[in-house]
């Protein structure tokens, strides 16, 4: 039993028919009444029952709140076998509620001895039933995105000086007024708001003020134009980390859609409540730190300088070589699209890494010192190396990994393992570093910036000048430097 009329789950296949019976023989006799179509998870969704049906009912009038009370008497009005008793514990006996756009009531299933809530969304016209149906549609975390993007519209616009431009997009001009702009979505309607605002951006109590507002879907998405609403939440989410620039609209964004997105006390413990749980988590780490910005790692720099070069000790090659290893890992996993083509470059040239020139970059050059002597290095060091040179193929395969964006947590674990066991890692850091490299996408917030530390430390003392180094440090999202 769920919902305010205490109805049971319906399974797909009587949807429909339940649906169409309720609109023949009762919606139909409703002189006002134009047109009803289902939306929600019955359309998005492959689930095969549903706690209600929402239908976006259209009646011709001009007076919402007038005409649902005309509605709600009309429903009573029916026989006790067609708009049934409620059966829920809050409301016992009670044979329609009204709220806000909804009247809902309790009618019989087709094909069952039992009955089914109907959630009557009212529209005034089809402009307005279009839109409900655009946005009920989506799933409740798709939603609560976009109502942020819409909020952070004009904050963003204005960063790009392109105000203009967005109003333009639906067709007015920006307001000449002093007041904070801001444009709202709901269920409803897009509408245009001014408010005062204190000295710390907050809206003052009082001020808002309704300057338009629109039923009509395209004005969203022409607003929205620089996403494709239609992306699955995940995609939509991804574009969305890419896309705002504004130091505050991720936080609004997080804010808003938490505020929207909530586990109910009667989804704990149910499928539902996990996927709530699992968008949350992902909206939550909109702005989770990282270690790395758009990044455009260059190649070539620290063995053109002969003198650092050939300071380096044969430890000084292994640690930086598995730290080298390790943050070009963790940039992949971070979506660094430079980083995977770096990767591929290592060895798609000289497979076997035994092509050495101060025109490759770094890293390749100190991969390269453990299968051939290297002229700016050590004559020493590549007899200390090759015994701790792993298979050229086992090196190459996990260099593909990263390049093709596809490493698992067991690969991760299988070769950082070998790194700090072939390698015989001293240092206590790299050793850290290699070990927290191995479950790097289990890692929280906290390990994760401690993994950062780890290879910032090391690159800062020994490999400054390194390509791979020197190109990312100037990009941090949190400098160390301070």
């Amino acid at each position: 039993m769920s919902g305010v009329a205490g109805g049971h789950r319906i399974d797909r296949a009587n949807v429909k028919a339940t649906t169409d019976r309720y609109v023949s023989d009762v919606l139909s006799g409703f002189p006002p009444f134009r047109s009803a179509e289902i939306s929600g998870s019955y359309n998005t969704t492959g689930k095969n029952d549903f706690g209600d049906i929402d239908l976006i009912v259209h009646l011709d009038s001009d007076d919402k709140k007038l005409i649902k009370k005309d509605l709600q008497k009309y429903l009573e009005s029916k026989p006790h076998t067609e708009i049934l008793p409620f059966t829920s514990e809050k409301y016992p006996g009670k044979r329609s509620y009204n709220s806000g756009e909804i009247i809902s009531i309790l009618f019989p299933q087709v094909g069952h001895d039992r009955a089914v809530q109907i959630d009557n969304i009212i529209a005034l016209d089809k402009d307005e039933s279009v839109f409900k149906k655009n946005f009920l549609d989506m799933p409740a975390e798709t939603q609560g995105l976009i109502m942020g993007l819409v909020k952070t519209a004009i904050q963003e616009a204005s960063m790009k000086r392109m105000l203009p431009d967005l109003f333009a997009r639906i067709g007015l001009e920006v307001p000449d007024t002093d007041r904070k702009l801001e444009f709202t979505l709901s269920g409803v309607n897009l509408s245009l708001r001014a408010y005062e605002a204190d000295e710390n951006g907050r809206e003052v109590k009082g001020t808002r003020e309704t300057l338009w507002n629109s039923n009509r879907w395209t004005d969203t998405v022409n607003l929205l134009s620089d996403y494709n609403l239609r992306k699955p939440f995940e995609e939509l989410l991804d574009d969305a980390k890419a896309t705002l620039k504004h130091p505050t609209s991720k936080q609004r964004v997080k804010g808003l859609f938490t505020s929207m997105v909530s586990i109910k006390s009667g989804e704990v413990g149910t499928a539902k409540a996990e996927r709530k749980q699992d968008t949350i988590d992902m909206v939550n780490t909109m702005e989770k730190y990282t270690f790395f910005r758009d990044n455009i790692l260059t190649e070539g720099k620290a063995f053109h300088n002969r003198s650092w070069s050939k300071n380096l000790s044969m430890a000084d090659v292994v640690n930086l070589t598995a730290c080298g290893l390790v943050l070009l890992y963790v940039l992949g996993e971070e979506g660094d699209a430079d980083a995977k083509k770096y990767a591929r470059k290592l060895y798609s040239n000289y497979p076997n890494f035994t092509q050495v020139s101060i025109n490759m970059s770094d890293l390749y050059t100190l991969i390269s010192a453990f299968y051939v002597k290297a002229h700016m290095l050590d004559d020493n060091t590549y007899d200390l190396l090759k015994p701790k040179a792993l298979p050229a193929w086992f090196m190459r395969k996990y260099l593909t990994k990263i390049a093709l964006g596809n490493m698992s947590n067991q690969d991760a674990i299988t070769f950082f393992y070998r790194i700090k066991s072939t390698f015989v890692v001293q240092n206590n850091n790299v050793k850290q570093a290699l070990s927290l490299a191995q479950r790097y996408n289990k890692l929280d917030n906290n390990s994760k910036h401690k993994l950062y530390q780890l290879l910032y430390g090391y690159f800062n003392v020994h490999g400054r000048i390194m390509d791979i180094f020197s190109t990312v440090r100037q990009k941090y999202f949190n400098s160390f430097d301070k």
